[in-house]
């Protein structure tokens, strides 16, 4: 089974096959058949994950639409959305009205969760650093398509500014400081995302961009900090990404997306608190 076979076909060509591509639908471009970062960190975990479309870590879908509410209101970009007249959806009145929503792809928010995400706008605008990048012109949901080694990828930037030399990506989180972010990019390989970006963008444009997150916190005092990645971090995220992509071509080649390990055996061990030499009481 090929994972990727739909890119070459008549509609999903791009002429030139590597191009910037903005404005664009973000559903139209979910459902481009080239591989994403995402799939990539999926594949990491083993070729079997990739094959379903696993995403590690992956939110809940209320804290989806968080996200989605935030980019909205501070990138500007679109976003059907509404607020419920109800507290809840106990009655046929109420449950009829959210089925409605639904099926016009509205999402339903309540009251608290707007004053939250007005919350988390309002500081991110007041900050000295996220406020001046956002405030510029510049470009929100550019989407990136081009080659490596023969096989078709995409991207999805969340805000390009103008004249700033960098690609910007906005986090919600639920800590932004630099050693609880940290962690987060070691846990999520944000550090993969970001080369995978400044390497495609670099490709299409001939530009090398600098790579920044805005992070927000989702509780309050709702605080924002802002990130760049160093160069090391983003050229060994560099090494990874293609490395999980060649792995991948191979597996498409031979149509084998094995779990973990494979056929083999491994060893393990019990985890390290356990192995210490500790004196029970």
């Amino acid at each position: 089974m090929k994972v990727n076979p739909a890119w070459r076909t008549a509609e999903y060509r791009l002429d030139p096959p590597m191009k910037i591509v903005h404005p664009i639908d973000v559903n139209t471009y979910r459902q481009h058949p080239a591989i994403n970062v995402s799939s990539l960190k999926a594949f990491s975990r083993s070729p079997a994950h990739a094959l379903v479309g696993f995403e590690e870590e992956r939110e809940t879908s209320e804290a989806m639409n968080i996200g989605s509410l935030l980019d909205h209101k501070v990138l500007g970009t679109p976003y059907l959305w509404t607020t419920s007249p109800y507290d809840d959806f106990r009655t046929k009145e109420a449950r009829a009205w959210r089925e409605d929503q639904e099926y016009r792809r509205v999402t339903v928010f309540k009251q608290d969760a707007i004053e939250i995400v007005e919350r988390m706008v309002e500081s991110v605008r007041k900050h000295t650093v996220a406020g001046r990048l956002l405030a510029e012109p510049g470009k929100a949901q550019v989407g990136m398509f081009g080659e490596f080694d023969g096989c078709d990828r995409k991207g999805l930037i969340d805000w390009l500014p103008d004249a700033t030399p960098v690609i910007v990506d906005l986090k919600k989180t639920r800590d932004a400081s630099k050693a609880g972010f940290r962690r987060q990019i070691g846990q999520l390989r944000y550090d993969v995302q970001a080369a995978y970006y400044r390497d495609l963008y670099r490709d299409i444009t001939g530009e090398t961009r600098a790579w920044q997150w805005i992070c927000v916190e989702d509780q309050a005092p709702y605080a924002v900090a802002v990130y760049q990645l160093d160069t090391d971090s983003l050229d060994k995220g560099s090494s990874t990404w293609q490395s999980w992509l060649r792995q991948w071509m191979v597996c498409e080649d031979t149509d084998s997306w094995p779990g973990y390990n494979g056929d083999s055996t491994q060893m393990i061990q019990s985890p390290n608190w356990i192995l210490k030499d500790e004196t029970l009481s």
